[in-house]
């Protein structure tokens, strides 16, 4: 996070330049030292009505371990943010340096057991914008390597209220299961089923969580998916989103509890994810 967070990175804005800019260029490189043969996706977006700009997912493949495998998990967390200057700029401590760190975690923890599914991890570009590095990988995916779910994670560092909160679409019923046999610890963890009830709980109608971050593009071509967040933060697209405001304990029993749920979940056959 220390990294993604510089000044050297000033904010990963999407877009500024047609080759994958520094965030981009930094995950590959981790990628490729945990072992994966990573690359770029490339796409362009809109920035306006006559203009566009080049996005660059960075993807990285984890194959299956069993003898009979079953579908592909896509886990994406989004790398960029609102950008600036070296000398002011966003950080985007929580949104989502938080999740692209606990993305490279994953990559290495996950190579270490037993998989029953192929992994694709994607680290997506130009989700401020109007998640279009989710919506290009999708539009991308291979119909002969079905994706059975999403796990997407977002601003993952609780506040002083430490919960995390985990929004689920239908057809995710074992997930849902596995999830709630896991320990928390000190951390409060609230699986939501529906948009209105994640509304009620932020107090806040006017975000439709369903559409809030890039498990949407997958919910639109009918893909399930598991969104982990925190919800609403007060340092939310503000400069106050940095390092010094997180709380790392809270955010160490949050990747903690993802990781655990992601062993078990690897391991669950395909037709018990429906």
């Amino acid at each position: 996070m220390k990294i993604l967070t510089s000044s050297e990175h000033a904010g990963r804005k999407a877009g500024l330049n047609d080759e994958p800019n520094i965030s981009a260029r930094y995950l590959y490189a981790r990628f490729t030292a945990l072992g994966y043969q990573p690359f770029y996706q490339s796409f362009e977006f809109k920035t306006g009505f006559f203009s566009t700009a080049k996005g660059h997912n960075v993807i990285a493949t984890l194959p299956c371990s069993a003898t009979q495998c079953d579908a592909n998990i896509v886990i994406t967390a989004h790398f960029d943010h609102l950008g600036g200057q070296p000398s002011s700029y966003y950080a985007g401590a929580n949104d989502n340096a938080s999740g692209t760190s606990t993305l490279l975690f994953l990559a290495q923890s996950l190579k270490l057991i037993n998989r029953r599914h192929r992994v694709t991890f994607v680290a997506t570009d130009a989700e401020e914008n109007g998640l279009y590095g989710a919506k290009h990988f999708v539009n991308e995916l291979d119909v002969n390597k079905r994706t059975i779910l999403n796990i997407n994670l977002d601003m993952l560092v609780p506040n002083k209220r430490k919960r995390l909160y985990v929004l689920h679409s239908q057809k995710t019923k074992s997930a849902v299961a596995l999830l709630k046999q896991q320990p928390t610890e000190s951390l409060r963890v609230k699986i939501v089923n529906s948009r209105y009830k994640m509304q009620r709980l932020m107090d806040n109608p006017r975000i439709d969580w369903h559409k809030a971050s890039d498990h949407y593009a997958f919910a639109k071509e009918n893909i399930p998916y598991l969104y982990f967040g925190i919800g609403e933060d007060k340092n939310h697209h503000t400069k106050r989103d940095t390092l010094e405001s997180l709380d790392f304990s809270r955010f160490q029993l949050v990747v903690k509890f993802i990781n655990n749920f992601m062993v078990e979940l690897l391991d669950t056959p395909l037709e018990a994810t429906n």
